[in-house]
């Protein structure tokens, strides 16, 4: 299949397909499936635990997903097909499954709208021996699932409270932060349910049946990490908002945003952990959200915005995800290249001009989060 850019990823211009979801509603379809109660998950953990012996080995691989494929539409729940209908961002070239999410831009002519499209972030999938191979990660985070078995259902649905205990976020005290971050997240959904879609990639409980999951999988595809990309992308938005703030203890090197990143990676792996993701998920579910972060912000304020790419099959199976590959917190900037053995498995590249004008809904939201963050000024009265 190969969909053009004008049904692609719209810059968050359409907001008002927002508007028909209730706060974060259509952002729970990402967890679709994989909650569940605490004692059902402490006892799948105990289960596992009396029954998983010793590791099984060889398992046969399965075969490979279906790749963009109706006959999966089946398998997903509701919200899933909603979501994936809502964002047509992907082409299939060659022997290669690759999905694409393309960048809108607008500009005048006279009396007359001008619209074109680049390539935003482009993603291709693993191979099966490669997700075969990280089972033994995914077997060795199994062991800590009694420590995290609170993390990872409280992290079931949207984050925002682990990034509330980092930064000051509360309802009543940036409520327009919270929402600019539910905005993201809205917009994100269908995008990261397109890419799922089309890649096609099987979870870990189709590799082994050792695998045993703490909560139940999603009915969609494990790459990219859904969580992975949510957590990013908050975490990513809250850190440009503090720098923007001018508050001294903010724009002290990059402490604030050294730990929103190792938030929003432990709330990736947790998804290892809990046995429905594997690690590469989160490594492209990290760059989806870092490159969408960017994205989300050159919409709010105008300017630079970031373009990447993923190369799945040459990224090293025997490694671990690691943020610091993909970003660095103390510039704000994502990493021009990042490398194994294999070769050049994910580039970056910064698109400083010419400047495009922000959406004005997105401008005004953007500015009454950030004036949130700004201290009062010292002997007003109020």
């Amino acid at each position: 299949m190969a969909s053009g850019p004008e049904n692609a990823l719209n810059a968050l211009n359409a907001l008002n397909a927002l508007n028909a979801l209730n706060a974060l509603g259509s952002t729970n379809a990402l967890a679709a499936g994989g909650g569940g109660s605490p004692l059902l998950s402490e006892a799948l953990i105990t289960s596992r635990d009396g029954i998983v012996g010793a590791r099984i080995d060889p398992i046969t691989t399965p075969v490979p997903g279906l790749p963009d494929s109706p006959q999966n539409l089946p398998r997903l729940s509701r919200t899933v097909r909603a979501a994936i209908v809502q964002a047509d961002t992907v082409d299939i070239e060659g022997d290669e499954t690759t999905a694409t999410c393309w960048r809108k831009f607008s500009e005048r002519d006279g009396r007359r709208r001008r619209v074109s499209f680049r390539e935003m972030i482009q993603i291709s999938g693993p191979q099966m021996d490669q997700l075969a191979t990280q089972l033994d990660l995914v077997s060795g985070y199994a062991r800590i699932r009694p420590d995290r078995g609170a993390e990872i259902l409280s992290q079931v649905t949207p984050p925002t409270a682990f990034f509330g205990s980092i930064a000051f976020l509360d309802a009543a005290r940036t409520p327009y932060t919270v929402e600019l971050l539910n905005t993201a997240l809205e917009f994100a959904l269908p995008v990261i349910q397109r890419i799922k879609f089309a890649l096609a990639v099987k979870r870990p409980v189709e590799f082994s049946p050792q695998v045993q999951p703490m909560i139940a999988t999603p009915t969609h595809g494990s790459l990219p990490s859904g969580h992975a990309t949510e957590a990013f992308l908050m975490a990513r938005l809250l850190w440009k908002l503090l720098l923007k703030s001018d508050a001294p203890q903010y724009t002290d090197r990059a402490w604030w945003g050294t730990m929103l990143m190792r938030q929003a990676s432990r709330i990736a792996t947790n998804r290892t952990v809990a046995g429905v993701h594997f690690p590469m998920d989160s490594v492209a579910g990290a760059a989806l959200g870092l490159t969408l972060a960017d994205h989300v912000a050159a919409m709010c304020r105008g300017g630079a915005w970031s373009s990447g790419n993923f190369d799945a099959p040459l990224f090293d199976p025997t490694c671990d995800f690691d943020w610091h590959q993909l970003y660095d917190a103390e510039g704000d900037q994502l990493r021009p290249e990042a490398t194994s053995d294999r070769g050049v498995w994910a580039t970056f590249t910064q698109h400083d001009g010419p400047a495009e004008p922000p959406a004005p809904a997105l401008h005004w939201l953007w500015h009454k989060a950030q004036a949130e963050w700004r201290d009062p000024s010292h002997g007003a009265q109020g």
